[in-house]
C-alpha cells in the first residue's frame, strides 16, 4: 500500500475505467448533439447508466484480480475514484467545448435550460464533477451490495462444512 492509502492496483483500475467512462460520456454527448437531443434533460439519465457500468466493471475487475475478495472500503474507494476520474476529465472536456470549441453552445444552454441564466462554464463543469462524485458513491455502494457475499451465505457455508 502506498503512503496516500491507495494501492497501485486500485489506481490503475480506476484510471483505466475512469478514462473509458469519459470516452463513453463524450461519445454519448456527441451522439445526442448529432440528433439534436442535447437539451432533453431526461436523456441525461443514461449518463448514470454509463457511470454505473464503469464503476461496476472496475469493482468486478478488482475482485477477479484479488481471488474473489472485495473489501468494502477498497470497493468504495475504487468506485468513487473511478467516477471522479471520469467526471473530472469529462467536465474538463465540456469546459473546453463551451469556452473554446463551440462557445455558442453555452449561449444555447443559458437560453434553453432551467436556471440557465445562472450558469457559466465553471458552474457547468463543477456540476458535472459533483454529480459524478455523488453518483459514483451511490453506484459503488449499490454494486458492492450485489458483489459482496452476504453474511447469510457465509453462515451457510460454515454450517455446511462443519
Amino acid at each position: 500500500m502506498e503512503e496516500n492509502g491507495k494501492s497501485p492496483e486500485i489506481q490503475k483500475i480506476a484510471i483505466r475505467n475512469g478514462i473509458l467512462m469519459m470516452l463513453a460520456l463524450v461519445g454519448y454527448f456527441f451522439l445526442m448533439k448529432a440528433f439534436g437531443l442535447e437539451h432533453h434533460l431526461e436523456l441525461r439519465a443514461l449518463n448514470l447508466i454509463i457511470l454505473f457500468s464503469f464503476v461496476y466493471t472496475a469493482l468486478t475487475t478488482y475482485k477477479k484480480q484479488n481471488d474473489g475478495q472485495l473489501p468494502y472500503l477498497a470497493g468504495i474507494q475504487l468506485g468513487i475514484l473511478t467516477s471522479v476520474i471520469g467526471a473530472v476529465s469529462f467536465a474538463l472536456l465540456v469546459f473546453l467545448y463551451v469556452t473554446v470549441l463551440v462557445p455558442e453552445f453555452m449561449v444555447e444552454i443559458k437560453e434553453e435550460e432551467p436556471f440557465g441564466e445562472f450558469l457559466n462554464p465553471f458552474v457547468v463543469a463543477l456540476t458535472i464533477v459533483m454529480e459524478g462524485a455523488f453518483s459514483g458513491f451511490l453506484a459503488s455502494y449499490a454494486s458492492l451490495q450485489y458483489l459482496r457475499p452476504s453474511r447469510m451465505n457465509k453462515r451457510v457455508k460454515v454450517n455446511e462444512g462443519g
